[in-house]
């Protein structure tokens, strides 16, 4: 083979993998990915299950409340349905809500290697809500340790906000990596 011959295939190859790359992560960040999954699950049999979803109460501590929520088997189906209901806000006394109203999942994804991808957003905010050290530590948590004691398949969550991953949700705590649960901020 001539070597301009072995440098279109060359050429053409890599353009081939460049393509491919590219309409890949244009799926993932456009969240069709994540739309046509949330179609997918919605056809299979729900059945309603218990779940312990922790908000933030006094003293910096997370509180479990016991909530019974209508989900798929699906592990996707079940993060979405946790976070969903823990953006809802609480039901019990003492506890409060995790952000302020207009905070909605923009999306997720389940890593093969156990790590959830959770997307938040709020419509025309660039930035999470600001907040203090402590109520930073309950918003992120919150969600680490409903998704993961919640779904077994969870066993780490990367959190972004508007599509990106943030260094941090207010300033104090590194949210630049994957999230392990924290039960220390659990309320006795």
């Amino acid at each position: 083979m001539s070597r301009r011959a072995a440098g279109f295939v060359l050429g053409f190859a890599l353009a081939l993998l460049i393509g491919g790359g590219l309409w890949w992560w244009l799926g993932e960040r456009g969240g069709s990915r994540v739309r046509g999954t949330a179609q997918t699950v919605s056809n299979e049999p729900r059945e309603k299950r218990e779940f312990d979803l922790y908000f933030p109460t006094d003293g910096g501590r997370l509180r479990a409340e016991r909530r019974e929520l209508e989900v798929a088997e699906a592990p996707k189906d079940r993060i979405r349905k946790v976070v969903e209901a823990l953006l809802g806000g609480p039901k019990g006394d003492g506890l409060y809500a995790l952000f302020p109203e207009g905070v909605t999942l923009g999306g997720l994804q389940l890593g093969a290697d156990g790590t959830a991808y959770v997307d938040l957003r709020w419509a025309e905010k660039e930035e999470p809500p600001a907040s203090g050290s402590s109520e930073e530590m309950q918003r992120v948590y919150s969600l680490v340790n409903s998704i993961v004691f919640n779904v077994p398949q969870a066993r780490r969550v990367v959190l972004l906000w508007n599509g990106a991953q943030t260094l941090t949700f207010a300033g104090h705590l590194d949210t630049s990596r994957p999230l392990l649960p924290e039960r220390s901020l659990l309320a006795p």
